[in-house]
């Protein structure tokens, strides 16, 4: 039961990690709306492209956070499953792709 523990407040743990990362890029975006309408209303159109790309930026790694938390949970519900395991194609570079994008953002 320990290890069970053990392994569930890890798993929480790096989901409440991509989950921070998510919460903390969304209310700095909206923050980045707000500078831009105020510069829009100046007329600085420059900016306001700038913040624009900022904010462009930010949504990426909203997205990029938000599907490693998915994958995280679909892994663990694929896990869950009484049924016997299921052998199926696996594409490799995509595999070690994920693998290694996970391994920096931990």
């Amino acid at each position: 039961m320990a290890s069970l523990g053990e392994l569930t407040a890890g798993i929480a743990h790096e989901i409440q990690n991509l989950l921070n990362f998510v919460n903390n890029f969304s209310e700095e975006s909206e923050e980045l709306v707000d500078e831009m309408n105020k510069e829009l209303e100046k007329g600085d159109i420059e900016e306001a492209k700038f913040i624009g790309k900022d904010l462009k930026e930010n949504l990426a790694k909203i997205n990029h956070h938000g599907k490693l938390a998915d994958a995280i949970v679909k892994g663990m519900l694929e896990h869950s499953r009484a049924k016997k395991g299921e052998k199926v194609l696996t594409d490799l570079n995509a595999l070690a792709d994920e693998y290694v994008g996970f391994l920096i953002m931990v």
